[in-house]
């Protein structure tokens, strides 16, 4: 098996709970950069990389074996860094593929105002709102990366060009102030918890 110099780290991950802005920030990235684009929802669909569909929650059951080999080949076919747009970032790709993973992150209360636009469930709404306030995309990228590798964007009110124009800065200069995010306490400060935890 060959072994991956820190120059083949060539895949950057964004994830993000859905509503923090993650697909327009990745597609933007990439073409700041010059990275391919891989939206992994789309892929999975697309290439079918699901074992089956959970029709209660209107989604696909996706298979990490699947999507593993798929971005696998993705990267030994392209000399470019790869941005992989997706909310599911354990374990997608192995640990030393990766050069950086952004999650991006959103106050709950703005979060819930951006997916109920949308025109999202009332449920489908809570649940995201409750795993953004519960750490769940972060936590679920730093069992698998580490600090190490994490950056956390907050989109509550920067602008994707400010987000975009950060990370890039990061990427180039690898200056990174860790930033501490805590949704519980925030929302505490402004009596909102509650509301959520009912």
């Amino acid at each position: 098996m060959r072994v991956l110099t820190r120059s083949a780290r060539r895949a950057i991950i964004v994830t993000g709970t859905p509503g923090t802005g993650k697909t327009t920030f990745a597609k933007k990235l990439a073409d700041e950069i010059g990275a391919d684009y891989i939206p992994l929802t789309q892929s999975v669909s697309k290439h079918k990389l699901y074992t089956s569909l959970d029709r209660e929650r209107g989604s696909k059951v996706v298979s990490l074996a699947r999507v593993r080999g798929r971005l696998r080949r993705l990267l030994s076919q392209t000399t470019h860094p790869i941005v992989i747009d997706t909310h599911i970032p354990d374990g997608i790709i192995t640990n030393n593929s990766v050069r950086l993973v952004f999650v991006l992150r959103c106050n709950p209360r703005i979060l819930e105002n951006r997916l109920s636009r949308k025109k999202w469930k009332p449920t489908k709404v809570r649940e995201n709102v409750l795993a953004e306030m519960l750490d769940a995309c972060l936590v679920d990228a730093l069992k698998c990366y580490g600090w190490r590798r994490l950056v956390q964007l907050d989109t509550s009110h920067m602008s994707v060009n400010k987000c975009v124009a950060t990370a890039n800065r990061i990427l180039r200069h690898g200056v990174r102030r860790r930033v501490k995010i805590d949704w519980i306490t925030t929302l505490g400060k402004d009596d909102a918890l509650a509301r959520y935890l009912k």
